[in-house]
């Protein structure tokens, strides 16, 4: 297989587990059950390491996230996922979104060597106590970490592609699908981050490879129809956030 066609992907965002332990109002998860427990789907282990290992052989040098709308420290795999992944993809930005419940000191020090940034975002009144044993460890600096509150998600809050009740801003125009690659725990390409219950599938990953997924002509003719402001999908035309950056 050959490196990537004309450019990287910006972000590769990949869904380890639909479960999510919180249903905060401005996520699908208080809406739908897809993100229930009772209802996870974990992506396998071999699905994973063929999403890893296709993009370190294309010296994948941007940003991989493990995670979607379900909370990635929730899949008890995810140390050993997070040490495979920084082992095919050594030129990589990984980067762990948590919510920080399942955080604390000695799990924070073991993931430290494959992980280039912790965003760890309070969605609740309380800081996690093991996010505030590492914040006290560290004199509140702590190494490679990001900490926002709830407050801020809903400042910059999306409607999720209008599945979520809040007056928004549509957008003018998108790149998001030129820029980024989502794959859900199923294995699909999907839009884009936006898209919580899979409405637009390009195809499987099982499938694909990443150039492949990368290159599609589908997606590349959303994404010349989108940069133009020209919304032929009802996901995008319906697509907005709160305040615009």
């Amino acid at each position: 297989m050959g490196t990537f066609s004309d450019h990287q992907p910006m972000f590769v965002e990949v869904e380890t587990t639909t479960y999510c332990n919180r249903r905060c109002d401005y996520c699908p998860n208080s809406i739908f059950d897809r993100g229930l427990r009772a209802n996870e789907v974990r992506m396998s282990d071999d699905l994973f390491y063929k999403i890893v290992s296709d993009l370190g052989r294309n010296n994948f040098c941007n940003q991989f996230s493990p995670h979607s709308y379900g909370e990635p420290l929730a899949d008890p795999r995810m140390p050993e996922l997070l040490k495979l992944a920084r082992k095919e993809m050594p030129l990589a930005r990984i980067a762990l979104y948590t919510n920080g419940d399942f955080l604390n000191l000695d799990l924070f020090h073991e993931l430290s060597a494959s992980v280039d940034a912790f965003i760890v975002t309070q969605h609740g009144e309380r800081m996690p106590g093991g996010v505030k044993d590492i914040m006290k460890e560290y004199d509140n600096s702590p190494p490679k970490f990001r900490y926002k509150t709830s407050q801020q998600i809903k400042a910059n809050a999306s409607n999720r592609a209008g599945l979520i009740s809040l007056e928004v801003k549509r957008r003018k125009a998108c790149g998001v699908v030129m820029n980024e690659l989502h794959i859900n725990a199923h294995g699909q390409l999907i839009l884009c981050c936006e898209d919580y219950l899979a409405k637009k599938v390009f195809g499987n990953i099982k499938d694909l490879s990443i150039e492949e997924a990368w290159t599609l002509p589908e997606r590349m003719a959303v994404h010349r129809g989108n940069v133009r402001g020209e919304f032929t999908l009802p996901g995008c035309r319906t697509c907005g956030f709160g305040r615009m950056f």
